[in-house]
């Protein structure tokens, strides 16, 4: 089966959010074509490319969005593909909460794709919520910056004032509440911000909340015409074990996505102070709720609702509203136990 440019286009802006989106970058390389120049060629310029036949059935698939240092893990997803009922659920999992590794009895997350890249991330989120992990796909917050600018930025609703600073990492945070237009560099702010009493679980809601928000705003037609540098620009900063024509069966197989056939939900749970046996010292970890845990898994395989009281699926989109200034004084925040 041949898939022509046309057909990439139109599937492309229902998926282009994903892109931008910390949970549903693999959607966008579904629905890609394999580089950004062949969208903006005509049929006869390159022989239209056969997508391979991808087999029926859930998968699910390892979404991991990296530091600016490319370094370590500043949000990690786990993204299934529901076949049967033509959904996706995102399950948001807090890079501070502890895993054990072979030799290492208790370490954040984030840790294990620092010292052990992706292959060790994979294993350990595995491990965690023990269900079969397929895919990966790997991302940069750099490529995120660009694509958020290149759509005309997103609308949200900011829900209070987040100030934060870190020289080290060059991570400046200022914004303030009511409905505005992030632009690249605000959007990164918004969905890095975690000093505040939730911690990642606020920033993994802010995250899901962001991709609904993104999904209503790339169906605007103004973002067709940015359609080849989109691509080009996301597919650039992308690592995924998917073949070219493995993406392009995906695009075939997930067509069309709107956003009420996607979910999100976050692991509850409370912070503590351990020791990590990586790092040789006490740090902030984010110890999960075992029942919600077992409760969140559950529903990301079968689609089942957690009981009331173990958390929520997350399912909404953000009001659109005027883009406003973003200007203050910042403040350095933070614990001396925490990761950047």
């Amino acid at each position: 089966m041949h898939v022509g440019i046309d057909r990439i286009r139109t599937s492309m802006r229902t998926f282009l959010a994903a892109a931008i989106a910390m949970a549903l970058v693999s959607l966008v390389i579904f629905s890609a074509p394999p580089t950004g120049p062949l969208v903006s060629q005509t049929p006869e310029a390159r022989p239209p490319m056969s997508a391979a036949v991808v087999p029926r059935g859930d998968v699910r698939f390892l979404v991991v969005g990296l530091t600016q240092d490319r370094e370590r893990t500043d949000t990690v997803e786990v993204v299934q593909w529901d076949d049967s009922h033509h959904r996706v659920r995102v399950l948001g999992v807090p890079r501070d909460i502890p895993i054990s590794l072979p030799g290492v009895q208790t370490t954040k997350l984030d840790h294990a794709y620092a010292t052990g890249g992706i292959g060790r991330a994979r294993a350990a989120v595995v491990r965690l919520l023990n269900v079969p992990i397929a895919h990966y796909v790997v991302f940069s917050l750099p490529a995120m910056r660009q694509i958020v600018d290149l759509i005309g930025g997103v609308p949200i609703d900011v829900e209070k004032r987040m100030v934060y600073a870190d020289h080290e990492q060059g991570l400046f945070i200022d914004l303030y509440p009511g409905p505005q237009v992030l632009d690249g560099a605000h959007a990164e702010q918004y969905l890095r911000f975690r000093h505040d009493p939730e911690g990642d679980i606020g920033r993994i809601r802010r995250q899901q909340h962001f991709i609904q928000a993104a999904l209503v705003q790339v169906h605007k037609p103004a973002v067709i015409v940015r359609l080849p540098r989109i691509i080009e620009t996301a597919r650039g900063d992308i690592l995924t074990d998917l073949t070219t024509s493995e993406i392009l069966g995906w695009m075939q197989r997930v067509q069309p996505l709107t956003p009420d056939e996607v979910t999100a939900a976050s692991i509850e749970g409370q912070p503590a102070v351990l020791y990590d046996d990586l790092a040789r010292m006490r740090l902030d970890f984010w110890v999960p709720d075992p029942r919600d845990l077992r409760a969140k898994t559950r529903w990301l395989i079968s689609g089942v609702p957690p009981s009331q009281g173990n958390g929520s699926a997350v399912d909404r989109q953000a009001p659109a509203g005027p883009a406003r200034s973003t200007s203050g004084k910042k403040s350095v925040r933070g614990s001396s136990h925490a990761d950047p």
